[in-house]
């Protein structure tokens, strides 16, 4: 403990060093780079430190230049969400759809301060459409961006925080004198430093013990920190219409190769809430439960890196029994968990996943390490490792009613919960900067986060500061500090430097292959050879174009006015493609075509996987130059 200890205060004495950065520079725009690192820093790494009022006060002292004055009238009926970035998976995301699927009586618009409209999930872009919003996505410096941002905000009556923890943009903006709307704090990541706190009217949170944190470490006034559920307990799609289980299981025992009488346990999270510490292996705790039980049984661990030796060599002694699944797509990973016979809460770090569990009607376990929203008396949760075990085994051998209890009487139904949220709504009505108090402090939690997030931390940072403009002074000086207080960025900033040169390798190989692709499709048109009219021999009339880039687009060209109609393109950057025929993305096909012709680098079969088409042909450009070449 008294390493972790030490590590812990390192990480601590190291970000106060990069604090004390930030006076000496000269911009404003250099500050607020400094200032978002230092919570980059600090969300990431665990240092006891969960909000920081006085690097609040640094920003509000620079966004209060902006120059603003409201000239919209705000509607009642209008509400927007603020994220800094959402991913296809992860609780996060899916907060958000369910808030703005619940609340059917409101408009949202989501406005994201740091992300492209191609990365935006397909479910969050729906939920937003029939909601009657609109998505919006902020650019240019933090100050532009916050002054966009009080322009977008106007006509809405109230703002919620879904951000990113090192996000300033939203404290720069809502700090502004003028500005006068409600704004609200989802904390939905408790084990964070964050920003937002000063900006922030309420803080809701997910459980009674996030509450007390806020409380207690952030600062925060106990009138202003309460608890408010994650609508739909988690998940995405009602219930009523989820796929039976009978179709799952066939679903699995097809793309995973489980036999028809296996048993299967599955478990979800980052890759780093599986990491060892003493007495708390998720590996070895795997490797028990499958050389104990009598029977057959396969053990899925999503979100795991099963690139990582530690998975591989797990792998190997399970005789592949043991698979860490890296992550899934969210669809895919619900239907993991709901055709599970048990769901194993992660540990160290616990991850959401239970509720998906619960909802399926299958029974979880997990293991009760410092009381994170768990009651005394749920036997679902275990003091020891030893002891979840026990109770994995008794569910595998048939005793699973015991730990099916009944949906907690505590969870709030959609009626529940929108009366829930209109409370806060008519109580908090207009919005005020606030001062808070934070205290640093260091218990069981930190101790066990420390050891789990250290390597972890690293690498985020690092990916930080690589794609983000920090001078190269700046730079200089974090590397000092790195290596003063062996925070563990030289060894990950070699990597990424090896993951660059490898990324510039494959990128150089694929414009070899279109460059020899290019010389092929030369060579045909010079043999005055028609694409079209070998397609027309095989029978084709229509046809779709897989990648919609610099081949995509030359190839519907020569296919224009031809015998083969193109009647559209599929991209997975779709959105930002204009040419002359439709182009979707691969989830939202239209209807079928008589083939498509694949202009990537990718294999047929794994495109045809990915769009789940059977039965429809799919041949490569560079297929379609040699068969055709060749016929004459």
């Amino acid at each position: 403990m008294k390493l972790v200890k030490s590590r812990i205060d390192k990480n601590y004495e190291c970000i106060r060093e990069i604090e004390q950065l930030i006076s000496l520079k000269k911009s404003d725009e250099e500050k607020l780079g400094l200032i978002s690192l230092a919570g980059k820093f600090y969300s990431e790494y665990i240092t006891g430190v969960y909000s920081c009022n006085m690097l609040e006060q640094q920003i509000i002292e620079i966004g209060r230049k902006i120059n603003y004055i409201p000239t919209k009238e705000a509607s009642n009926k209008k509400i927007l969400i603020v994220m800094s970035a959402c991913s296809s998976v992860g609780g996060h995301t899916v907060l958000v759809h369910n808030w703005i699927k619940w609340d059917d009586e409101k408009s949202y618009s989501v406005v994201f301060t740091n992300m492209r409209e191609s990365q935006t999930p397909d479910f969050i872009k729906k939920i937003v459409k029939l909601s009657g919003g609109s998505l919006i996505y902020l650019s240019g410096s933090y100050m532009e961006k916050a002054s966009s941002l009080l322009e977008i905000s106007e006509e809405f009556c109230r703002v919620l925080l879904f951000t990113h923890m090192e996000d300033i943009v939203p404290v720069i903006a809502y700090s502004n004198n003028q500005w006068n709307i409600p704004v609200y704090f989802y904390n939905h990541a408790d084990f964070r430093f964050s920003y937002g706190f000063s900006v922030s009217d309420i803080v809701l949170n997910l459980t009674d013990f996030d509450v007390d944190k806020t409380i207690r470490y952030r600062g925060i006034d106990e009138k202003e920190s309460i608890c408010f559920q994650f609508p739909g307990y988690g998940q995405i799609d009602d219930i009523k219409n989820r796929v039976d289980k009978q179709t799952i299981r066939l679903f699995i025992e097809e793309k995973y190769g489980l036999e028809k009488d296996e048993k299967l346990i599955v478990s979800m999270g980052n890759d780093f809430k599986y990491e060892n510490i003493i007495g708390y292996e998720f590996d070895a705790y795997i490797e028990a439960v499958l050389s104990k039980y009598n029977g057959k049984c396969s053990f899925f661990i999503i979100g795991a890196d099963g690139e990582r030796q530690k998975w591989i060599k797990l792998n190997k002694k399970t005789h592949g029994k043991a698979k860490a699944l890296g992550i899934l797509p969210r669809k895919e990973a619900e239907r993991l968990i709901a055709g599970a016979d048990i769901y194993i809460v992660s540990f160290p770090m616990t991850a959401a996943g239970q509720q998906d569990a619960e909802c399926a009607g299958v029974p979880y376990l997990g293991l009760n390490m410092y009381g994170r929203g768990i009651r005394e008396d749920d036997i679902r949760f275990s003091k020891s490792v030893n002891e979840l075990i026990r109770k994995t085994l008794e569910i595998l051998e048939g005793n699973k009613l015991r730990y099916l209890s009944e949906k907690n009487a505590d969870v709030w139904t959609k009626e529940e919960w929108k009366r829930e949220w209109k409370k806060i709504c008519d109580n908090i009505t207009h919005h005020k900067v606030h001062l808070f108090y934070p205290q640093r402090y260091i218990e069981k939690q930190e101790y066990v986060n420390c050891q789990l997030m250290q390597e972890e931390a690293a690498r985020k940072v690092c990916d930080y500061i690589m794609a983000n403009s920090l001078s190269g002074e700046v730079k200089k000086e974090i590397f000092r500090l790195d290596r003063k207080y062996d925070m563990g960025l030289s060894y990950c900033n070699m990597i990424n430097y090896e993951r660059e040169c490898e990324s510039l390798k494959n990128l150089s190989d694929k414009h070899l292959q279109l460059y020899l692709t290019a010389i092929k499709w030369v060579e045909t048109r010079q043999k005055k050879i028609k694409i079209d009219e070998f397609l027309s021999e095989k029978g084709y009339c229509t046809a779709a174009i897989y990648g919609m880039s610099y081949m995509g687009e030359r190839l519907a060209y020569e296919l224009k006015d031809s015998s083969i109609e193109v009647l559209y393109g599929i991209d997975k950057d779709a959105l930002n493609k204009h040419m002359s025929i439709p182009i979707f993305l691969p989830s939202e096909l239209p209807e079928r075509v008589d083939i498509i012709i694949n202009t990537t680098m990718i294999e047929n079969a794994c495109l045809l996987e990915e769009l789940n088409l059977k039965g429809v042909s799919m041949i490569s450009i560079n297929e379609l130059l040699d068969v055709s070449g060749r016929r004459r």
